[in-house]
C-alpha cells in the first residue's frame, strides 16, 4: 500500500469527502455544508471524522461517536466507512478501523459498534475479519422532522 496518513477531517477535505462519499453511496450534500459541519466538529468531543490520505487526497473516510450510556460502559459507534472504490482492498478501511480502535482504547471506551444493512454482505465480512461480531439483528426507524417556515 502506498504511504498513507489518517487524521482528523478538516473543512479543506470537504471537496474530497464529498466526492467520496458520492461516488461510493450516491450521497449528495453540497461541499460549503459539509465544510461547516466539520468546522463544528472541531468543537464537538463526542463526534469524530477521521479521514485516510494518500498524496493528500481522500481516500477514506470514518465519521463516529463517543456514545455515554446508563446501562453500560461508554462506548464508540461508526456511523459511515467508505473508501474510494478504486482504493478498496488494499488495506485502507482495516487501517480506518485500526485508528479508531486506538482512539476509543484512549478515551477508555468498552467497544466499538457499527450497524450494516443486511444486503451488504461484503461489509459484513470486512467486520468480521476486522474482529466485529454480529450481535443482533434490528430495524431502524426514522421520523423526519419537519420545519415549519419562519414567519417574516
Amino acid at each position: 500500500m502506498m504511504d498513507m496518513m489518517i487524521r482528523e477531517a478538516k473543512a479543506q477535505d470537504a471537496i474530497g469527502i464529498c466526492t467520496l462519499y458520492q461516488e461510493v453511496m450516491q450521497y449528495e450534500y453540497p461541499v460549503e455544508k459539509t465544510a461547516e459541519k466539520i468546522r463544528q466538529l472541531q468543537n464537538d468531543h463526542c463526534n469524530h471524522a477521521f479521514v485516510a490520505l494518500i498524496d493528500g487526497s481522500v481516500v477514506g473516510i470514518i465519521e463516529t461517536v463517543i456514545k455515554c450510556s446508563l446501562h453500560k460502559e461508554s462506548y464508540l459507534i461508526i456511523n459511515t466507512l467508505a473508501v474510494r472504490e478504486t482504493f478498496q482492498g488494499q488495506g485502507i478501511g482495516s487501517a480506518l478501523l485500526a485508528y479508531v480502535e486506538r482512539f476509543a482504547i484512549e478515551r477508555h471506551l468498552g467497544s466499538i459498534s457499527v450497524g450494516s444493512q443486511l444486503k451488504r454482505a461484503r461489509a459484513h465480512q470486512f467486520y468480521e475479519k476486522n474482529g466485529f461480531q454480529n450481535i443482533k439483528l434490528h430495524k431502524i426507524f426514522e421520523k423526519k422532522i419537519v420545519r415549519k417556515p419562519s414567519s417574516p
